[in-house]
This record gives structure tokens, C-alpha cells and sequence, in this order.
């Protein structure tokens, strides 16, 4: 105890031994949490309309980066296990820099290697900013409050005072919350990590109104949880707690079990109502084909039912809390105290919770009765939890196809963007996902196995430090664990789903990693690294070279967002007519001489180009449009936008040939994409005619043959359909159109 007492008040317990950049690196970090989570979560969707925010956060990060580089000049030192760290983690922005030389994506590759710099930031960040206890509490308490801040928009979204498109998303069988992030799944995985958090703040707080604070989330977040109707994230949590609950000593595990159980049997109890007043309320404000959106009161009936409600179920978790901390918590200690000596006395609760919950889950899934004191919609999805479900035979396909890709680009992947780039061409059915829905996929498909290893290594790296400084120095336990709860939760939902596409979220678990080893850095000395001593300036020389890349970066996304400023700007032109067609144009050349390799604003320019030719018939429009789509197909070779301009120049210019060459390009490419079938079929046909019009007999014949080979490929592809398991949907329509059957209707 006495270590303790040293470790949280010795030599770096005064404030004024606290390096500043600790309280700025902290701050920083907080502030960061807080700010920028409410535009879908920063989410990464590979399009220009997402980017704004995130290219924000970008430039707020890297300038923390070149601070925390400044500031490493003089401390950093090789001779430990944060001294390595420090450099290991850029390894991962280092191969998404590497991929990006073969990238079938240019501008993404570009972005996702800022990406992953801005989250080695944090990561660096927080592994030196929270070696003390009260700058490390800073940290905490933003990641805490941004949590509340979101659950509370959530729950205001549900009960209908605010309105968010796609805040509540409306699903095949109701609509499931999504608050800021607009996807219930990825809030439901963030849920888990939050509801947990607060469960351990509240059974180990250290102040009384933190612990009452604490639980004060527990009853909004496990609501917002139930009603994402996540089943994923259902199976998920257990498993999170088996591996959480070993790191507590058995009274706490008790505490921690027995507030668990409260706050989700407090919630479930008002689960029922709440859950049909959300449905009457969204009906109410979610906008329809007949009406636009709207909010309604607070102190309507039903809002003020379900708020009330929610307050009820809160207080009950508070009084239990309170009662327990209170009556039971340091008799059940006492008692406990031998039985905790035990060496098997770690596991014997997560022993007891298999049985519970195997025996728990049977209740749910396999008793009717049980079943229906559940919400409709929850026990519908509870009792289709299964492998057959489409959901996870949607995922799996997705994970099979993920390999089939990456087996292209074994080493070094396909760049940053990747998946949402080629995944058409290796997909098995014609589903639509610009995603992997899986965190380990997608970094195999855009870094492959070097990748792929960097980052799982990366990972048993600071786990492994982790665990074996938690068990080695008792003395040194304390809050930091909450990071080890964050991050765990994030990075097993993540397998299964998006999650990491969402800067805010990744944000959070590489500053939950760096966190979390934080606490042991004296520790993490390595005794025979001491000899190789080096000079002052040679230490300096990688934090040097940090800070020239933090500055190479910064320009590179200051650039990059004042290119998609423009863009915007000029949209907002064309829709509103503010500017002549040579303005607009002029316009675009800016942001595309600013980030050449972003594709939207040429394919912009393009499509804007053959409509001035279609209006003015100036062949000089269709040069240069042609010489944008160039551009466009060096940068992304696999733009949709590409391939339709493209047709539709060749077209205009009568160049058959080069059609039906690039034609051909796009069935490659776009494997179930029937709108491209019916574009060769009509482009083979045309040239089809134009022979038999010329009389050339084997030209013909060799267009009718491709046509019919088309034709075969298309009915092979509806057969193979046909063998999907009926519960898993195929996706996008693909079948024969009226166009196609004509056109081969003729041929016979």
C-alpha cells in the first residue's frame, strides 16, 4: 500500500513536477472526445461527404503529434518498453504509406495513412500523458463524459425532443437507435465498452459521487443498448466480462456482478413500455413520404412516460448501489478474505457466469414464456440468434471474400480503401457493403499479411506488457484497468463488425492502448538496453523525424480540406446557379489541382463537361473530358463513375471499338452488376448492327457470339444465386432486363 501511496503522491505526485506537456497531452486528448463525435462518429465511408470532420480531427491530431514529438526530443530513450513502442506503433501508418504505391484506391490509400498516423498520435499521447494519476483522470473523464453526452442525444433522439436523420434506424422490423453514429451495431459495440466502464467505476470509484455518478449511466446506456437490437453485440458482452473479471479481486467481481445485474434488471423491468412508446413516438416523428420530420415535447404523455420511467429505473440502480457500498460491500470483503487468498479464487465467478448465462440464454432462447416478457421486436431477434441467421452468413461471405482479395495482394494488400474499391470483383453474390464488417478483413485487404501481422503483433505486444505488469506490480492497479475494459470491447466487436471505420471509435482504442500502459512506464525499463547508451542528438533523431512527418502531414490534410472545401462550394454553385458553367469548371480545376488523386472531382468535372457538349455541341468539351477521365482512371482504376462517363464518351466520339474494350473492362471489374451486362449487350449490339449494315459477316458473328457468351455468363450467375442458403438475401437485383431479352431476342 505504502508503494501506492509513493506511485499516486511521490515524486511525480506535486503538481508543479507534472510536465506541462502531460496536462496538454491530456487535455488535448479529452477535448478531443468531447468535440468531435457528433457527425456519424467520424465515420469513414470513402466518400467526399463524410470527410470534412474527420479531416478536422485529422489537422487537431497532428498538431498534437507535433507537439508530443517536440516534447519527445529531449525524453525520448530506447531502453524500455514505452521507448519501443513509441516507434513501433508508426510501423502501422508506415504500411498503409508502403501499400499505397500499388493502391487500386490513390486518394484513400493517401487518407487512410493520416488515418492511421492521427490514431498513433493519441496512442502516443496517451502513453505518455497519463503516467500520472491526475493527468490520466483528465483523460478519463473526457472519454466519460463525451459517452454520456452521447447516450443522452441518443435517448432525447428516441424520446423524440430532438431529431437526427437516421438517429433511429429504421430496419425491416421497427426502427433500432443509432444516436450520433448512425448505425445501431457500431453504437451497440461502443455501448458495451461504456456500460462497462461505468460498471467498474461504479464498484471502484474512488470518491462517493463518482461511484453515484457512475451509476447513474448504467440504466440510459443499457436502455440505449437493448434498443439497438444488436444481436451481435449480445453475444459479444458475456464474453467481454468472462475476460474482464479474472483482472478483479473476488469481492469486487461480486460488486461489479451484483451492480451489473441491478441496473440491467432495473432496465429490463421498464424495457416493455418504453420500448412501445418509442414506437408511437417515432411514428409520430420520424419523417414519412406524407410528412417531414418533427420533435414533440417533453411533457407530452409519452415522452414524459418513457423519461420518468428511465428516471425510475436509475434511482432503483442508485439506491442499490448506494445500499450496497454502504451495508454489504465491506462485510462481504471480510467474509470473502480467505476464500480470496485461494489461487483459483480469480476465476471462480466468470466460472459461475458460464453456467448462469448458458442456463440464462436457454431461458430466453428456448422457453415462450420467458420470451414474451420481452419487446416484440427484442425477443424476435433473441430467439433468431443462430449461425443461419442472414446476418452472420452475410459476414461470413463477406470474411471469405475479404481472403479471396487479399490473395491478389498478398504482402503489401491493395491500399488504404481497398475494400470499398475492388470488393465487387471477388464478391459472391451482388450484396452491397462498402465495408468488411470486420476490423481484421479490412486491414488484410488494404495491407495484407505484413499488415495484417504488424498490427497483431502490435497488439500482443502491448497486451502482453499489460497483463504481465498488472500481475507483477498489485501496487500499481488503480483506474487505468478501465482503458483494458475500452479497449477489449472495442477490438472483439470490431472482429465482427465496422466499428474501427469510425475514427472516434478507433481514436478511442489506440488512446485506451497507450492509456493502459501508461501506469507501468517505470516499470517497462529493459536493464540490458541501458548499456547502449547514445548522445543527446542522436536520441533526438526519431522524434525529429516525427515531427518533419507531423508537419509533412499536416500539409498534406490542410491541403486536402481545402480542396474538398472548394468542391463543396462549387456544388453548392451549380445547385443554386450562383456561377456561369466556365466558373464552375475553373472552380473544380482548384480543388482537383489540390488533391489530383480524389476521383470525385474529376468524375464531377467529366459528368459536368459532356453535359455542356450534350447542350453546346463543343467538341472541345469532350477532349478535355477525356483527359480528365485519364486522370481518374490512373488514380481509381475502379470508379463506377469512371467506367459510365467513360461509355458515354465513346459513344459521342463513335469509337466502337475502345466501347467494347472497356465494356468487357467493366464486367471484370463489376462481376454483378447487371446495369453493366445491359451496357455491353447494347454496346455489342451496336456494333453488331453496324457490321451487318457494312456486310461484315465475321465481325457480326463474332459480336452475336460474345452476346450469347454474355448471355451465359448472366444465366450462370442467376443459378449459382439460387444456391444461397434461404436465409441469406443475395443483394442488388440481378436478372435479365426487357432491354437485354429484346436485344437477344433479335439475335434469333
Amino acid at each position: 500500500m505504502a508503494a501506492k501511496k509513493q506511485y499516486a503522491a511521490g515524486k511525480r505526485g506535486g503538481y508543479s513536477d507534472i510536465p506541462v506537456f502531460w496536462w496538454i497531452g491530456a487535455f488535448a486528448v479529452a477535448l478531443f472526445f468531447v468535440i468531435f463525435p457528433y457527425d456519424r462518429g467520424m465515420f469513414n465511408g470513402y466518400e467526399v461527404g463524410f470527410e470534412k470532420t474527420i479531416n478536422s480531427g485529422l489537422i487537431y491530431v497532428l498538431f498534437l503529434l507535433l507537439a508530443t514529438a517536440i516534447y519527445l526530443v529531449r525524453k525520448w530513450k530506447l531502453n524500455s518498453h514505452i521507448g519501443i513502442l513509441s516507434i513501433a506503433v508508426f510501423l502501422l501508418p508506415l504500411v498503409y504509406w508502403i501499400s499505397s504505391w500499388q493502391a487500386v484506391s490513390g486518394y484513400y490509400a493517401t487518407y487512410m495513412t493520416l488515418i492511421y498516423a492521427a490514431l498513433c498520435a493519441l496512442f502516443l499521447a496517451g502513453l505518455y500523458s497519463a503516467q500520472w494519476n491526475g493527468t490520466r483522470a483528465v483523460i478519463e473523464g473526457g472519454i466519460m463524459a463525451s459517452g454520456a453526452i452521447i447516450v443522452l442525444l441518443g435517448l432525447f433522439y428516441l424520446f423524440g425532443q430532438m431529431y437526427k436523420q437516421d438517429a433511429l434506424w429504421l430496419a425491416h422490423d421497427g426502427y433500432r437507435l443509432t444516436s450520433v453514429f448512425q448505425y445501431s451495431n457500431t453504437y451497440a459495440g461502443y455501448l458495451i465498452a461504456l456500460f462497462l466502464a461505468a460498471v467498474y467505476y461504479a464498484a471502484h470509484g474512488s470518491k462517493a459521487y463518482i461511484r453515484l455518478a457512475s451509476a447513474a449511466l448504467l440504466v440510459p446506456i443499457w436502455l440505449s443498448f437493448m434498443l439497438t437490437y444488436s444481436r451481435g453485440a449480445i453475444v459479444v458482452i458475456p464474453v467481454v466480462v468472462l475476460l474482464l473479471l479474472p483482472f478483479l479481486r473476488l469481492s469486487r467481481q461480486i460488486a461489479y456482478m451484483f451492480y451489473m445485474a441491478v441496473s440491467i434488471g432495473a432496465t429490463m423491468i421498464v424495457l416493455g413500455k418504453i420500448s412501445s412508446n418509442t414506437a408511437s413516438i417515432a411514428a409520430i416523428v420520424q419523417p414519412t413520404a406524407e410528412k417531414a420530420p418533427s420533435t414533440i415535447s417533453l411533457f407530452s404523455a409519452l415522452p414524459l412516460q418513457s423519461w420518468g420511467l428511465t428516471l425510475l429505473a436509475s434511482i432503483i440502480t442508485l439506491a442499490a448501489v448506494w445500499l450496497y457500498q454502504a451495508k454489504l460491500d465491506e462485510w462481504i470483503e471480510a467474509k470473502l478474505q480467505k476464500l480470496a487468498q485461494r489461487k483459483l479464487s480469480a476465476i471462480m465467478m466468470p466460472a459461475a457466469l458460464v453456467v448462469v448465462g448458458v442456463a440464462a440464454a436457454a431461458l430466453l432462447l428456448g422457453i415462450p414464456a420467458v420470451r414474451s416478457l420481452l419487446p416484440d421486436q427484442l425477443a424476435e431477434r433473441l430467439a433468431n440468434i443462430n449461425f443461419q441467421q442472414h446476418s452472420v452468413l452475410e459476414r461470413i461471405t463477406f470474411y471469405k471474400d475479404g481472403v479471396k482479395a487479399a490473395s491478389d495482394y498478398p504482402v503489401l494488400g491493395a491500399g488504404g480503401g481497398a475494400w470499398q474499391a475492388i470488393y465487387e470483383q471477388y464478391q459472391n453474390n451482388p450484396y452491397q457493403s462498402r465495408q468488411a464488417h470486420s476490423f481484421f478483413v479490412q486491414v488484410l485487404v488494404e495491407t495484407g499479411w505484413l499488415g495484417l501481422l504488424t498490427l497483431l503483433g502490435l497488439l500482443a505486444y502491448i497486451y502482453f506488457l499489460y497483463i504481465r505488469s498488472y500481475i507483477r506490480h498489485p501496487d500499481l492497479r488503480g483506474s487505468h484497468l478501465v482503458f483494458f475494459i475500452i479497449s477489449l470491447s472495442l477490438l472483439i466487436h470490431s472482429a465482427i463488425d465496422f466499428d474501427m471505420s469510425y475514427v472516434y471509435i478507433a481514436s478511442l482504442l489506440f488512446v485506451s492502448l497507450g492509456c493502459m500502459l501508461a501506469p507501468f512506464s517505470s516499470k517497462l525499463v529493459i536493464p540490458r538496453l541501458d548499456g547502449f547508451s547514445f548522445k543527446a542528438w542522436q536520441n533526438s533523431i526519431i522524434p525529429s523525424v516525427l515531427a518533419v512527418a507531423a508537419i509533412v502531414m499536416l500539409f498534406t490534410t490542410i491541403q486536402q480540406n481545402r480542396a474538398l472545401l472548394i468542391y463543396n462550394d462549387t456544388r453548392e454553385k451549380a445547385v443554386l446557379q450562383q456561377s456561369s458553367f466556365q466558373e464552375l469548371i475553373d472552380s473544380l480545376d482548384k480543388a482537383i489541382s489540390l488533391a489530383p488523386k480524389q476521383s470525385a472531382y474529376s468524375v464531377t468535372k467529366a459528368g459536368w463537361l459532356l453535359q455542356g457538349y450534350e447542350q453546346s455541341q463543343d467538341t472541345g468539351y469532350l477532349t478535355l473530358a477525356g483527359e480528365t477521365l485519364d486522370q481518374v482512371s490512373k488514380h481509381e482504376p475502379y470508379s463506377k463513375g469512371y467506367f459510365v462517363y467513360k461509355m458515354t464518351l465513346l459513344q459521342l466520339k463513335g469509337d466502337m471499338e475502345q466501347q467494347l474494350l472497356l465494356a468487357d473492362e467493366a464486367l471484370i471489374k463489376f462481376p454483378w452488376d447487371i446495369t453493366f451486362y445491359e451496357a455491353a449487350m447494347k454496346s455489342y449490339n451496336q456494333a453488331r448492327v453496324t457490321a451487318v449494315d457494312g456486310q461484315d459477316t465475321e465481325k457480326a458473328a463474332a459480336y452475336t457470339t460474345r452476346m450469347r457468351d454474355i448471355s451465359t455468363e448472366i444465366q450462370r450467375r442467376i443459378d449459382l444465386l439460387a444456391t444461397l442458403p434461404p436465409e441469406q438475401q443475395q443483394g442488388r437485383n440481378f436478372a435479365f432486363t426487357e432491354t437485354m431479352n429484346a436485344i437477344l431476342g433479335s439475335l434469333d
